[in-house]
C-alpha cells in the first residue's frame, strides 16, 4: 500500500497536470500586418477613336522578391525580411495589377485587359520586378523600386519588340519603418509609371480602320437616238 507521502505526492502531480491542460503554455499567434500598392494617378483621359487594345501580361519577380515580406538592406551589402509586415499579395502581381489600371487610365488605349481576356489585343505588355525593398544605408532611409517593362506588337508579323527598358526609382522616407517604407514604394511606383507611359506614347499607334465602303448610284440611261 503506498505510503501517505506517495499518494501525496501523485495527488500533486496529478493538479500539476491538470494546470497545465487548463492554461496551456503556447504564445498567442503572432499578428501579421498587412500592406498594398497604390500607384496614384493625377488625372485620368479619355481614349481617342480608334485606339488600340493593351494586354498586360502576368509580371514577374526577380529572385528575393517572390514573398510577401517586406525587404530591407542593410549596410554591407546583406538584406533581410520582415516576417510581421508582409504585402496583401505577391508584390510583382500588385504591380502588374496597378499598371494596367494606370495604362487603362492613360487614354493611350481603349482598354487595358489581363492576359488571361478574350480580346482582340494590338499590344502586350511584359514586366519584371527586379527590386523592391527599402535601404537604410549611409544615414539614409529610401524606398526602392526597379520594373523593367517589354511592349511587344501583336498585331505585326513575328511580334517584334517596341520597347525594353529599366526603370528604376528611389524615394526618400522618414524613417526605417514598415508603414513609411511602404508609402515611399507608392510614390516610387507612381513615378516609374509615369516616366514609362511618356516612353510608350510615341510607340503606340490606333488600330486600322477600314474605310467604309462608297456607293456609287448608277447614271440615268441616256434615251435613244430619235
Amino acid at each position: 500500500m503506498p505510503s501517505t507521502s506517495v499518494r501525496a505526492f501523485r495527488a500533486l502531480a496529478l493538479l500539476l497536470a491538470l494546470a497545465a491542460c487548463s492554461s496551456p503554455l503556447e504564445k498567442p499567434p503572432v499578428e501579421q500586418r498587412y500592406y498594398t500598392l497604390d500607384a496614384r494617378r493625377p488625372e485620368s483621359a479619355v481614349a481617342a477613336p480608334g485606339a488600340p487594345v493593351l494586354a498586360v501580361r502576368r509580371f514577374r519577380a526577380s529572385p528575393g522578391y517572390e514573398g510577401r515580406e517586406l525587404v530591407f538592406a542593410v549596410d554591407g551589402g546583406a538584406f533581410r525580411t520582415d516576417f510581421y509586415n508582409v504585402f496583401f499579395a505577391p508584390p510583382a502581381a500588385m504591380v502588374g495589377d496597378e499598371t494596367r489600371e494606370w495604362l487603362e487610365r492613360s487614354g493611350l488605349f481603349r482598354a487595358a485587359v489581363a492576359s488571361t481576356s478574350q480580346a482582340d489585343a494590338d499590344y502586350a505588355l511584359e514586366g519584371s520586378l527586379t527590386a523592391i525593398h527599402g535601404a537604410a544605408t549611409g544615414g539614409r532611409n529610401r524606398a526602392i523600386l526597379e520594373v523593367q517593362f517589354l511592349l511587344i506588337d501583336v498585331r505585326a508579323p513575328n511580334a517584334p519588340i517596341l520597347s525594353q527598358r529599366r526603370y528604376r526609382q528611389e524615394e526618400p522616407v522618414a524613417d526605417g519603418g514598415a508603414s513609411a517604407l511602404a508609402a515611399g514604394l507608392d510614390r516610387a511606383l507612381a513615378a516609374v509609371l509615369m516616366q514609362m507611359e511618356a516612353d510608350l506614347a510615341p510607340l503606340v499607334q490606333p488600330r486600322a480602320v477600314a474605310p467604309e465602303p462608297v456607293s456609287v448610284r448608277p447614271s440615268a440611261a441616256r434615251g435613244g437616238r430619235r
